[in-house]
This record gives C-alpha cells, sequence and structure tokens, in this order.
C-alpha cells in the first residue's frame, strides 16, 4: 500500500507542473430557434415556392478549444481553434458541412502586447460592428434564412491568412493592425500584403469608441476599401450604441470600375431590467448607382430572458426592405423564438 501510495505521489508532482504551464478550455454554445419567416420573393407568380414557412434553425451555435502557456519572462503562448455546425440539422440534410471553421490562430503576448497569426476576427469587426447585439438565428452561415437584424453591416467580420498585432491597453486606449496575405489573390494579382486593416479603441467606464479601415491592394480586382467609426454609452439602465461605414466602388484594373460603393448607418438601444433585455435596432444602407440595389432599410425589435449567466431564451423580430433599381422592392420579415445555452 506504501508503495502504490509513493508511486501516485511521484506522479502527481511529474504531472502538476504540466498542468500549471499549459492550460486548456473547452467552450462552446448550443443556440436554436423556432423561426417564421416572410419572404415576398418566394412567392412570385411562377416561383412555385411559398412566401412563408415555420422552420427549427440554428443560431450561433459552436464548440472551440483555446489556451495558453506560460513560457517564462512575461511571455505566453496563446492559441484558439473554433467551428461552427448546425444544432438544428447537424449538417445530415441541409447541405452544408458538419463544421465550419471560425477561428484558427495561435501568438505570442507579454508586455509588448500581442501577435498572432492564422484565422481571426478582423479588427474593423471590433472597432466598428458594435450594433451586432441581436441573437439573430439563420445567419450564422449554416441556416436558410437570409432576412437578419445585422444586414446593414457592409464590412468583414473574420478573415483567414492573417498577422495581426495588438497593442496593450493605454489608459483605455488600444491599436490593432491585421495584414492579409493570401498566395491565392497574389499569384494572381498581388505579390505582396493584400489587405491592411488598423483599428483604434477606446473604452473606459460606460463609453466605447472605435474607428477603422481596411485598406487593399490597388493590383486586386475587385476589391472594395471601407472605413468605419461607431460608439456606444452606457448609462446603467440602457445602452445607445450608433455606427457609421462609407465602401467605396469595386477597383477594376481596365478603365473606370462601376459605382457600386455604399454607405451605411445604424443606431441601436439596450434596455436592461433584472434578468431581461430589451432590444431595438434601425439601419439604412444607400447604395451607388453602379449596383442593382439602390437603398435597404433593416429594423429589428427583441426581447431576451437571462435564467443564467450561461442560459437564456430570446424573442425576436426583424424585418429587411430592399428598394431595387428596376422596380422589383423585396420585403422580408421574420420572427424567431431561441434557446441559447453557453458552456
Amino acid at each position: 500500500m506504501n508503495k502504490k501510495l509513493i508511486t501516485l505521489a511521484v506522479a502527481a508532482a511529474m504531472v502538476a507542473p504540466l498542468a500549471v504551464a499549459a492550460e486548456t478550455t473547452l467552450y462552446g454554445r448550443i443556440d436554436t430557434a423556432l423561426t417564421y419567416e416572410d419572404d415576398d420573393t418566394k412567392g412570385a407568380a411562377g416561383s412555385g415556392n411559398t412566401d412563408s414557412a415555420w422552420d427549427i434553425d440554428t443560431g450561433t451555435t459552436r464548440i472551440g478549444v483555446k489556451g495558453s502557456e506560460d513560457l517564462g519572462n512575461g511571455l505566453q503562448a496563446i492559441f484558439n481553434a473554433e467551428w461552427q455546425f448546425t444544432s438544428s440539422e447537424g449538417g445530415s440534410n441541409d447541405g452544408t458541412s458538419t463544421f465550419l471553421n471560425r477561428l484558427a490562430y495561435a501568438g505570442l503576448s507579454g508586455g509588448f502586447g500581442t501577435v498572432a497569426i492564422g484565422r481571426q476576427w478582423t479588427p474593423y469587426y471590433g472597432a466598428v460592428d458594435k450594433t451586432d447585439i441581436f441573437n439573430d438565428p439563420g445567419n450564422a452561415g449554416t441556416g436558410p434564412n437570409i432576412v437578419a437584424v445585422n444586414a446593414a453591416y457592409l464590412g468583414a467580420s473574420r478573415t483567414g491568412n492573417a498577422l495581426a498585432y495588438v497593442s496593450p491597453n493605454f489608459n483605455g486606449f488600444q491599436g490593432k493592425l491585421a495584414l492579409i496575405i493570401d498566395r491565392s489573390t497574389g499569384e494572381l494579382e498581388s505579390d505582396g500584403v493584400d489587405a491592411y486593416n488598423p483599428s483604434l479603441h477606446y473604452d473606459n467606464g460606460p463609453l466605447s469608441i472605435g474607428i477603422s479601415a481596411i485598406e487593399y491592394d490597388n493590383d486586386i480586382a475587385g476589391a472594395r476599401d471601407i472605413w468605419g467609426i461607431a460608439g456606444s454609452y452606457n448609462f446603467g439602465m440602457f445602452k445607445l450604441i450608433a455606427q457609421y461605414e462609407d465602401q467605396d466602388e469595386a477597383q477594376v484594373l481596365s478603365g473606370a470600375g462601376p459605382d457600386d460603393g455604399a454607405d451605411e448607418w445604424s443606431i441601436a438601444a439596450e434596455a436592461y431590467f433584472g434578468n431581461n433585455t430589451v432590444r431595438a435596432l434601425y439601419g439604412n444602407v444607400d447604395y451607388d448607382k453602379g449596383d442593382s440595389r439602390d437603398e435597404q432599410d433593416v429594423w429589428g425589435i427583441g426581447f431576451q430572458h437571462n435564467f443564467s449567466a450561461r442560459t437564456r431564451v430570446y424573442a425576436e423580430y426583424a424585418a429587411n426592405d430592399t428598394d431595387n433599381r428596376s422596380g422589383s422592392d423585396v420585403d422580408e420579415r421574420k420572427f424567431s423564438l431561441g434557446l441559447r445555452h453557453d458552456f
């Protein structure tokens, strides 16, 4: 018995330093909703489709692993890998892959800030898309729905082939820079950095402000430079949010390109009542004359009840109204009743 106890003690002593040096966390989310979508284009004469239908749809369902390792002298290695999947269909018969990559990066972090390489969130998204506050099921890339509360947002959310730097926090100020370097693009049009994405954030107490831009190599056809600014202020019982984006026309190498840029503005608000949150949003996108669309209005309202920090139920209503230059305007509606659990 004593020999067994000694053996276990020695094994525990050997494993303990490894457990302290490297930490890995498994996390995820199951978010599934009952939805009703009304799309007047699907019910057009001769289309053969109904213009409204109920569905069980996937929200922001995902699973991932993240962690860090202490390398000594204030230096850490960090990593994050994350995938989204369908919690309504499971990828079995909806025509999508079971797992779709969201994030996959590794990096080093220390007093100098953080450097990471791989598929990551864009600095632009973190600085500008502050009105992305709804649960908005069916729009994570795995569901059939096309109606989205966040439809007015023009920028990129995540990107692969990224080399990114995040500065330390200086009294609420923090800078970020991502370089997009993609050989599949570079072999044909650009032999260097395909895009630059700097951002500047200020977060101090109830105030949050961000500004960012994505600038593409001039040799990349079809690329659209974009910049945006956003801010929010939390008054305690409620929060106000606003953002603005300006997207340039597409770059065309031979001759003048089409005037198909756009500008967008959105305002949103949240009110807090105990474990309940009420949300509202209105956004507008004004497309330039080269686009088939003229203007799009987006609005949504929502109610959320938090049973705990990890479990919530929500009810949301979203509307996307698009005015096309051809006169074939499109009005779309979606109602969602969902349940989400984080782990």
